[in-house]
């Protein structure tokens, strides 16, 4: 007689709706979202010191609408990775095989490659898997457009406070970032505070920097990134992030933004937690999920 498996005996978990909106979003407005961080790293990069991305061995490369980073010296995802491939127009295995032969060149081991369900064609994951790249993971894009919140705050807290980074706390946000991901890039993010379409804010408790986070705007979108410590990856609260994230909200609706974009970096199946119910309670909805997709660690089995 067998013995039946514990989880044959139990039933089924219930299904539950996602704590957040879910939309189905058009081609046209995937390229949208996916153009807003293009358009924030093309940015970046040009602000970049030329002394810095020497040494550093930090480029951004286009063709057309692709746009792709090299960084030799820094093994950081963002750094070494295909912006958007298949996002403006069908990729080709010829490209694939291009822009590997870049990474390999350069001596880069592990290229990221990002897919997503508007990513043209189809099969460009099943060239990336042919070629060795395995799934990596994602994260969910969310978005939202210009909706105001409401004017009593959605996460109030007594002991903190966020404010705007100026030149003379420039040093003090970057040397917060470079502790929490163990970079050497505070002379590059200083070269952003003050620098046109970008706004940066530190949340303060007790006068000490506990969470940072960026937004930039450009043609009416606002891409938000270089936030640190990522919830759920970096620090188990998501409180501080979300109380950051609605200031962001704030300005950029006052500063004129149109579409805002996003990302939860330590997605859930169940779509549930505190991530979704902050971001959905500051009008965000997901567009899709982003898969990424690179060689695997050299001593991964």
């Amino acid at each position: 007689m067998q013995t039946a498996a514990l989880s044959e005996l139990q039933p089924p978990p219930e299904p539950h709706a996602p704590e957040i909106a879910i939309d189905e979003v058009s081609r046209d407005l995937s390229r949208a979202l996916e153009r807003a961080e293009v358009n924030a790293w093309l940015d970046l990069y040009d602000a970049a010191p030329a002394d810095f991305a020497t040494h550093h061995g930090l480029s951004i490369a286009r063709d057309g609408d692709l746009v792709w980073t090299t960084c030799t010296k820094i093994p950081f995802i963002h750094f070494n990775c295909v912006k958007n491939i298949g996002v403006d127009g069908p990729a080709t295995e010829e490209q694939v095989d291009a822009l590997l032969a870049h990474y390999r060149a350069a001596g880069i081991v592990r290229p990221w490659f990002y897919t997503s369900p508007h990513t043209e064609p189809s099969r460009l994951r099943c060239w990336l898997e042919a070629r060795g790249l395995q799934h990596q993971s994602g994260w969910e894009r969310i978005f939202r457009d210009a909706t105001p919140l409401a004017p009593e705050p959605l996460f109030p807290a007594a002991d903190i406070a966020v404010e705007e980074v100026t030149p003379g706390t420039a040093a003090e946000w970057a040397s917060f970032i470079d502790a929490r991901y163990r970079l050497p890039t505070s002379p590059w993010l200083v070269a952003l505070v003050g620098r046109k379409g970008w706004h940066h804010y530190m949340l303060k408790r007790d006068g000490a920097v506990a969470a940072v986070r960026s937004l930039f705007i450009s043609d009416g979108a606002a891409w938000s990134g270089i936030d640190a410590p990522v919830p759920g990856i970096m620090a188990p609260s998501f409180d501080l992030d979300a109380v950051i994230g609605e200031r962001l909200v704030r300005d950029g609706i006052a500063a004129g933004a149109k579409l805002f974009v996003a990302d939860i970096e330590a997605p859930r199946p169940e779509r549930d937690g505190p991530a979704y119910r902050n971001y959905a309670r500051l009008g965000f909805r997901i567009a899709y999920f982003r898969n990424h997709y690179s060689y695997l660690p050299a001593n991964s089995s």
